[in-house]
């Protein structure tokens, strides 16, 4: 790939830590791509000493793919995925030096770890009924804080006890967290240096990670000696609020050789002088000026201020004539609406959010809780979401909870040895025997299920249809189902036409017309952040929205002034236009 001077600069360092400012449309990804092709082939450097994490499966993919066609099957040995996905994959390898069954470990989503929370809140008396002793919102921030900075609770907290108990039920169902993976990760740190070689780590997206995962980029650095190559943009941090910590770099870039791709392959000059206006206004980043390298000169929009009311993008898609549209919100309401709108208008949309909605819902969880247990029998609460759907009264389950505590074995161990005859029996003692296709096939046509499966189903078939292997394999499924991301939902054969989602799933993707909606003061910028003066993050979320834009960038405003039910309601529009146009 031929590339800039600033790019060729970056590419081409000798620096043990360096620091890519990479501005929106700069060919962020071309540049990782050219640093480990010039590791490989210039530096004569092992592809089984680079490990690259990338913040979402989609740009994982991506890299994996255009690097392979840039140095071959050599990029089949780097260590590409994201940081939940790579942890995952050490847990299943070295899983059993933090007391892990390592093969068997499956993990919870979101769904189930609330449920699990409860159920444990509730053997402890702390949830009776609807009533948590200890405000919800505090447990919810112990958790957070262990997530997002790898920090117990204190001993004197009177949180811990809970937090102590939800870890170890955890531990004895050989299960984690979706964020206890990167918990897990740290713990094994010591113990990979040992057996990966890695000398180069590379990082994408470095700006929206949060203090865990610096942690451990900077302990594998240090414990694997290897180079630091962190690649990104703080103008592009959207992810504070689950705690995204781009303030390190901005203190921390003393230590770090920076670089600068300023140069804006993507978008008309308009839409990035746009661009560079509003983020101006932001005070705490390392500055750069992007420069648009087109000389098209088109309008920032052909209707640059739109009524954001859902029939009218609608009617307005509807004549719009090109290929790929985006319609990108704040909020989902909005989205909601337009999607409404559209299917009335019988306009083919797609409305990204949706399988996300349905992988955190209770029918998608309890269906897969049946194949989590063919994976890992020692997941008690896997056996209790199936408890019902098996027949089993809780006197029953007491009994073989009782036997399992006797025997030392799992809840569906205990079952599995008493005599049953129910099809639910013969489905578990020869599942063994199907390919993953006769799995699914045999739970979801084999049982009446109380709740509908089809959407779960074609879900589940989705994935077969993008799964890069000949004989599906049902480990392989939940693996990747554990670090699913909403981005997953795009597939290729829908990457045309119009699509709507929020911002913060347009992240690092571009289109040649982008539709904002909802540019009010109250959506975006949101109440929230009005109410606590913290703008720059919903600047910077603006500065996504107006850059993911190559040809066309449309705001739209909803009625600052409108009547409902008698009443007068305003909402002014966003500030952020005054400041980019």
């Amino acid at each position: 790939m031929e590339l800039d001077l600033q790019q060729k600069a970056a590419v081409e360092t000798t620096s043990r830590r360096a620091l890519v400012l990479a501005g929106a449309g700069s060919g962020k990804t071309k540049t990782l791509i050219e640093r480990i092709a010039y590791l490989v082939e210039k530096r004569r450097v092992s592809p089984y000493e680079c490990m690259a994490f990338c913040f979402t499966r989609k740009a994982a993919g991506e890299l994996k793919t255009r690097l392979e066609e840039r140095i071959g099957k050599q990029a089949y040995h780097v260590h590409v995925g994201t940081i939940h996905a790579l942890a995952l994959r050490m847990i299943h390898r070295f899983g059993d030096l933090i007391g892990l069954r390592k093969t068997n470990v499956t993990v919870y989503g979101e769904w189930e770890e609330s449920f699990l929370l409860r159920e444990v809140a509730a053997d402890m008396g702390i949830l009776k009924g609807k009533t948590w002793k200890i405000p919800k919102k505090d447990i919810d921030a112990i958790f957070d804080n262990y997530y997002q900075k790898g920090k117990e609770p204190e001993e004197d907290d009177p949180r811990r006890g809970l937090f102590i108990a939800f870890i170890q039920r955890c531990k004895e169902n050989n299960s984690l967290t979706y964020g206890g993976l990167l918990i897990g990760m740290k713990l094994l740190i010591e113990s990979m240096a040992k057996y990966l070689h890695v000398k180069h780590i590379l990082v994408d997206e470095v700006q929206d990670i949060d203090m865990l995962q610096w942690q451990i980029i900077l302990q594998m650095e240090e414990l694997f000696k290897a180079s630091l190559y962190v690649v990104g943009d703080i103008d592009q941090s959207i992810y504070e609020w689950r705690g995204a910590a781009p303030k390190y770099l901005v203190d921390n870039q003393m230590f770090f050789e920076v670089y600068r791709l300023e140069t804006n392959y993507r978008s008309v000059p308009e839409i990035v002088e746009a661009s560079n206006k509003l983020i101006n206004h932001n005070v705490d980043r390392i500055p750069k000026t992007m420069k648009a390298a087109r000389e098209e000169m088109e309008l920032v929009a052909k209707r640059p201020m739109m009524n954001a009311d859902s029939h009218e993008i609608a009617q307005y898609l509807n004549f719009l004539n090109e290929e790929k549209i985006v319609v990108l919100s704040r909020i989902h309401a909005l989205l909601e609406k337009l999607s409404s709108e559209l299917t009335t208008l019988e306009i083919p949309h797609i409305y990204i959010g949706k399988e996300a909605a349905l992988t955190n819902s209770e029918a998608f969880r309890r269906f897969h809780a049946f194949l989590k247990l063919l994976v890992n029998p020692y997941d008690n609460f896997a056996f209790l979401l199936i408890r019902e759907l098996i027949g089993l009264t809780r006197e029953q389950y007491s009994e073989i909870r009782y036997k399992a505590a006797q025997d030392g074995i799992s809840h569906f161990q205990a079952w599995m040895a008493v005599d049953n005859n129910t099809d639910y029996w013969a489905f578990f003692d020869t599942a063994d025997e199907w390919t993953f296709d006769e799995m699914i096939l045999n739970l979801s046509a084999g049982f009446k299920w109380p709740f509908e499966i089809a959407a779960i189903l074609k879900f589940i078939n989705g994935w077969e249809n993008e799964a890069d292997m000949k004989t599906p394999a049902l480990c392989s499924y939940l693996d990747w189902l554990a670090t699913y991301d909403i981005q997953d939902e795009i597939k290729a054969e829908e990457a045309e036409g119009i699509t709507l989602m929020t911002i913060h799933a347009a992240k690092g993707l571009e289109w040649p017309v982008v539709i904002v909606a909802g540019c009010n003061e109250g959506i975006l910028p949101s109440k929230q952040a009005l109410n606590n003066g913290d703008l720059e993050a919903e600047r910077r979320l603006m500065y996504v929205a107006m850059t993911r834009a190559k040809d066309q960038l449309i705001l739209t405003v909803r009625p600052e002034k409108e009547e409902k039910h008698g009443r007068l309601f305003e909402s002014p529009r966003s500030r952020f236009i005054a400041e980019a146009l």
